[in-house]
């Protein structure tokens, strides 16, 4: 699909200042101004902190690479960099405040929308496929996260980290025989791989109970190949 540049350059400043309002809004204004102080919680407190910390390790980078894009708005590098921090942050976020907090779920969204974006100058890179599948599944759209990821599977079929990512969404829809299926093919790929424990111990908990309800979301953790 070709990029309308015009276009696609006001999405990206959507996405980027919904992004920094929700942050502004939720953390730094209120924290600026004072309000709630006498009322606020300990626990609140600290997540601002964090939030303030993790966003000031990726700030800088989001910054160089959208000025970047504005002169090269179809740039395939650039594009996956900005998907790649937005990643990082909401990874970042979910691993300090816990995958319930909500607050990594912007990141996330601003993550797919730079890898689609990416996608549609290089459609045929496995690992930024992955990494978007990773992306939507954390953002809530499971079922897009495995359109994406049946995609790898049928252009990339000997890219191993496709199927454990896969084996994680398709338990959380309650597909438990198509997540054995997909552990077995990522453990016939790389027996000794990074995320061969985690499969094992997948396959085994799923063999100890089959019937088991869909979760909500998913615990496991999702990997990714450099």
């Amino acid at each position: 699909m070709a990029i309308n540049k015009k276009q696609t350059s006001v999405w990206m400043k959507v996405v980027l200042i919904t992004v920094a309002v929700v942050f502004i809004a939720s953390f730094v204004l209120p924290a600026f101004l004072g309000w709630g102080q006498s009322n606020q919680q300990p626990a609140t407190t600290e997540t601002g902190a964090t939030l303030e910390r993790i966003a000031a390790d990726h700030a800088p980078m989001i910054a160089s690479n959208t000025i970047a894009l504005e002169n090269d708005p179809a740039n395939f590098g650039i594009l996956v960099n900005l998907g790649n921090t937005y990643y990082d942050w909401g990874l970042q976020i979910m691993n300090a405040l816990g995958p319930g907090s909500g607050h990594d779920l912007p990141m996330w969204v601003s993550a797919t929308v730079f890898y689609e974006r990416a996608l549609a100058v290089q459609g045929d890179d496995p690992n930024v496929r992955t990494d978007m599948a990773i992306a939507y599944f954390y953002s809530g759209n499971v079922l897009r996260a495995i359109e994406v990821i049946e995609g790898v599977y049928a252009d990339s079929p000997d890219f191993a980290p496709a199927y454990y990512n896969g084996a994680i969404f398709y338990r959380a829809t309650g597909r438990t025989a198509d997540a054995v299926r997909v552990l077995e093919r990522y453990l016939e790929l790389e027996p000794e791989g990074p995320s061969a424990p985690a499969a094992r111990d997948m396959l085994a908990e799923m063999a100890a109970a089959p019937a088991a309800p869909p979760a909500e979301g998913g615990s496991e953790e999702t990997t990714t190949q450099p």
